[in-house]
């Protein structure tokens, strides 16, 4: 008898394919809870609550990164399921909801035998990746799970198609500030800081940023360009350098006037890229008569889905 590929599909259970993502409140209503999630459980000053309100509200009072992210998912699962219904994709966040834990129990109660799980930062570091994958084997242990199938993505940092989605937001940046452009901007790639120690713990953060950038040059062969950490941490300790600020610093000096910010280890639009860059490093570049812009976000690139479906079918192969 002929089974066709979308009869056997339905008769095998569905793969998962499960992205991880930091969360961002819905409204500066729920900046104290989220804060106290990120923290463990500790409250936050009333000064550090104001100063994040403060950003929430200089972008419209809510992270559009919950809406984009589930959007992603919808995607990606109508580009993995083309040749039928094999895979199911799920959007977990490790702050905020829908909670990691909360979908792995969805998961499973969807009869999920193995899943590709994977953080929405390509670049591995025990501060995102580790963390977001420590609180998804929790969540399988405490819903009974531990027998799932998972292939964990630890890095995707150069994945060709995810470079090559990068590419396409850089050109188009390029084109929009005219036709010499490329001969003339100053490129600053940048990633979320860290606290330097974890370098010395062996945390291969750094590396992960250089992988993504050195891919990344090779195709656009910017004429200026730098690296940068951004979005440092509240907490009083060194963080990875150099800042945002620093570099704009060394770019002024030079007497140059436009700037293109590439945030490579970002791959959505939330609070980093809509107040941190687009509101504060606008305001400080200013200051120093230059004018700066960013790229667009890949958000719901289609090549940036391709890239994501890419990545779970070589981790099934």
């Amino acid at each position: 008898m002929n089974t066709s590929m979308n009869d056997f599909s339905t008769t095998e259970p569905l793969t998962g394919v499960f992205l991880m993502a930091h969360g961002a409140p819905e409204s500066t209503d729920d900046i104290p809870e989220y804060l106290r999630n990120i923290r463990g459980g500790t409250e936050s000053t009333p000064e550090t609550i104001q100063i994040i309100r403060h950003r929430y509200e200089q972008i419209g009072g809510k992270s559009p990164l919950r809406e984009i992210t589930q959007e992603l998912c919808a995607r990606l699962e109508t580009f993995l399921n083309q040749q039928g219904p094999q895979f199911k994709v799920y959007c977990g966040m490790r702050n905020w909801s829908p909670y990691i834990r909360d979908e792995v129990k969805r998961m499973k109660d969807d009869g999920v035998k193995r899943v590709v799980a994977l953080c929405m930062a390509p670049q591995f570091s025990t501060w995102s990746t580790r963390l977001y994958f420590k609180v998804f084997k929790e969540a399988l242990k405490n819903c009974d799970a531990e027998d799932m199938d998972v292939r964990y993505i630890g890095s995707w940092a150069d994945h060709p198609l995810l470079i090559d989605a990068l590419e396409e937001k850089y050109r188009g940046a390029l084109e929009k500030l005219g036709p010499n452009a490329k001969e003339s901007v100053y490129t600053i790639f940048t990633a979320h800081s860290i606290p330097s120690e974890s370098l010395e713990f062996g945390d291969p953060y750094a590396e992960e940023f250089d992988k993504t950038i050195n891919r990344l040059v090779e195709r656009v062969q910017p004429r200026y360009w730098f690296k940068a950490y951004q979005s440092q941490g509240m907490i009083p300790i060194p963080w990875l350098g150099p800042t945002v600020e620093s570099v704009l610093d060394k770019i002024a000096r030079r007497g140059a006037k436009t700037v293109l910010i590439v945030p490579v280890g970002f791959v959505c639009d939330h609070v980093e890229i809509l107040f941190d860059i687009d509101i504060e490093f606008n305001k400080y570049a200013k200051e120093r008569k230059l004018n700066l812009h960013r790229t667009e976000s890949l958000n719901l690139s289609p090549t940036f889905v391709e890239a994501l479906a890419s990545v779970t079918w070589e981790n099934l192969a």
